[in-house]
């Protein structure tokens, strides 16, 4: 066997590969006289079947299926050898390897393209990055306060409807003189006065009783068809096409009153460790910070890979990377679609090259005993979570880490949880980072 690498450019390469019958016909052979033994043919007793035949019938087959896993063997050996860094995988010049006379076969050269990934190192030292966070202000602390006296209020059912309470009724579809239509959509449902997207429609609820009735367009309540659909009984397209204007007759009106700000609220939302409102605001301040905090690691990060692949602007093997796409995909997709979808294609796969660079070149990895170990520490938290405070079993929290860990897509999810952990300390570790705060609506806008 004789293996050699032409380089066409930095991006491409060609593996030839010559063989002979020194490097395959051994094997040929054995496997033949493994189909004699076992074969049973008419006229014949079981294992007697003259090789001459078996060689006539299964020769061939057994010839091309020995050279394909020779090939396969020895290409990604020299691959692995020489350490080259495909992109996709190789390549059969089929103008080449097709044209074999597998009847009279002795040397045979077989061609393989190669797509190579662009060799770059990354060095980030001490650069300066911009690390924005979330400012936590006093608006938004009153607006948590205030979902959290509703979600523990009392619920009443006044006589007259106002601006924040939620109206229950039936819907009924009108024709063009506004009476009921017979045979039109009728759907029980409910309003929150305070999402109606129409100001107008909103204030005309107000004032209203049980057993009132208000003639709308029901897209002025939302303008998200997904909910219009939902509300009155009917599919996504027929609310987008819907243009009927409807009665809602209210047979209910529903009304939280906001739980009083006291020391016994306190204690219900945080235990005996909160008791005025000074301290109350600040722990949900605290708490926002760090929901916010998460964020703003996730965008920083997300940032940071985005601001690498533009820095270092890979070169890809675009053409081979075409070729590969076409040959894999099941017949999923044609030349047409994968010229359309490759850009998109392009840009996760430098995203992916850049996260290997980084990952390669400083050594980060996540051993199986980190993997382990964080399952089992996210189990004991839940476990004590929801047993008051009691330790699990150590035969219990093994099975139950050995059962996670064995669900091949939840395993997948972990270890790439953990690497994105390790990634964020790294950046973070090398990284200059200028901590600069900005308003809610300002920090996702730019996302």
């Amino acid at each position: 066997m004789n293996i050699t690498q032409e380089k066409v450019n930095n991006l491409n390469s060609v593996l030839k590969i010559k063989l002979g019958p020194a490097d395959y016909q051994q094997k040929v052979d054995s496997q033949l006289k493994e189909i004699q033994r076992k074969a049973s043919m008419p006229g014949f007793r079981p294992g007697k079947v003259p090789v001459g035949l078996v060689k006539k019938m299964y020769g061939k087959s057994v010839l091309a299926d020995e050279i394909n896993k020779l090939l396969n063997h020895s290409v990604n050996e020299y691959i692995n050898t020489n350490k080259i860094e495909i992109i996709g995988q190789p390549i059969p010049v089929s103008s080449e390897n097709d044209s074999i006379d597998w009847d009279n076969l002795k040397d045979v050269e077989f061609s393989y393209e190669l797509g190579h990934a662009p060799e770059f190192s990354i060095n980030i030292d001490n650069e300066p990055f911009e690390y924005k966070m979330i400012k936590v202000d006093d608006t938004m602390v009153d607006k948590e306060i205030e979902e959290m006296q509703r979600r523990y209020g009392k619920v009443s059912n006044p006589e007259k409807v106002e601006a924040e309470d939620i109206v229950f009724g039936e819907f009924a579809e009108l024709d063009q003189e506004e009476n009921v239509l017979s045979d039109g959509i009728k759907k029980s449902s409910s309003v929150a006065i305070n999402t109606i997207k129409n100001a107008d429609l909103a204030k005309r609820f107000e004032g209203l009783k049980k057993e009132d009735t208000i003639i709308l367009d029901p897209h002025d309540i939302t303008g998200n068809l997904a909910d219009l659909g939902a509300m009155l009984g009917i599919t996504k397209p027929q609310a987008e096409s819907l243009s009927s204007k409807f009665r809602f007759t209210i047979n209910n009106i529903s009304r939280v009153e906001l739980a009083e700000l006291n020391q016994e609220f306190y204690h219900k939302i945080y235990g005996d460790s909160v008791n005025s409102i000074e301290e109350f605001r600040a722990k949900i301040k605290s708490e926002l910070n760090s929901m916010f905090n998460a964020e703003s690691d996730k965008f920083f990060m997300s940032d940071v890979i985005k601001g690498l692949v533009k820095k270092y602007d890979l070169q890809l093997p675009e053409e081979f990377l075409k070729r590969w796409l076409l040959l894999t995909n099941d017949k999923k997709q044609n030349t047409e679609q994968i010229e359309k979808e490759f850009p998109i294609f392009a840009e996760r796969l430098k995203t992916q090259l850049v996260i290997n660079k980084v990952l390669k070149q400083n050594n980060i990895v996540v051993a199986e005993d980190e993997i382990r170990n964080y399952v089992k520490d996210l189990i004991k938290k839940q476990y004590a979570m929801y047993n008051g405070g009691i330790e699990m079993e150590e035969e219990d929290l093994s099975s139950t880490t050995n059962r996670i860990l064995s669900d091949e897509k939840e395993y997948n999810r972990i270890v790439e949880k953990l690497y994105d952990n390790r990634l964020l300390e790294f950046f973070k570790s090398k990284l200059k980072l200028n901590f600069t705060e900005v308003p809610f609506e300002e920090f996702y806008h730019r996302h």
